[in-house]
């Protein structure tokens, strides 16, 4: 039992890890939108998509969609996802921080955010069928379970003490 428990803690410390590192992401790309930053944020895209990093030419569909997306964003659509950006990183950025402090009440506040946002992803899923969206999706669900997984293990370990 604590054989398998050590796997489902490295786990879990992974999905903290991997949430801490996309907050800082996020929070910085929500910022960026927000301050009419949008030539960094296209200028960073076309670095980070060069072939060495993706395998890939800007003669991809999926580069010329993405690209084209930078070029037509409306101040509304930027304004909407820089403080949607901006929110879900910070608040990420504070779940995580909580979690790796292994503070308990953290456990079902992130298992709640993580689910509130997960029912709009659902929601987005359905209309836009995104690949990437049902990955990040996927990964929320695993995030939620391992959390459940840690929280109900923390809570024991804490009882006994």
């Amino acid at each position: 039992m604590i054989f398998k428990q050590k796997y489902w803690h490295e786990l879990f410390e992974a999905g903290v890890l991997l949430k801490a590192l996309n907050s800082v992401w996020e929070t910085a790309t929500g910022l960026l939108l927000l301050f009419s930053m949008q030539p960094i944020v296209h200028n960073v895209f076309l670095f980070l998509s060069r072939e060495e990093y993706l395998g890939t030419t800007r003669d991809d569909a999926l580069f010329r969609m993405v690209a084209e997306q930078f070029n037509h964003l409306s101040v509304s659509t930027r304004h909407f996802a820089g403080y949607y950006l901006l929110f879900h990183g910070l608040l990420n950025m504070f779940l995580a921080y909580n979690l790796y402090k292994n503070r308990l009440w953290a456990y079902p506040f992130a298992m709640g955010a993580v689910g509130l946002f997960l029912v709009y992803q659902l929601y987005r899923l359905v209309h836009t069928h995104s690949l990437v969206l049902f990955f990040i999706t996927l990964f929320d669900i695993a995030f939620i379970v391992l959390t459940w997984h840690e929280y109900k293990f923390q809570r024991n370990q804490q009882a006994a003490a």
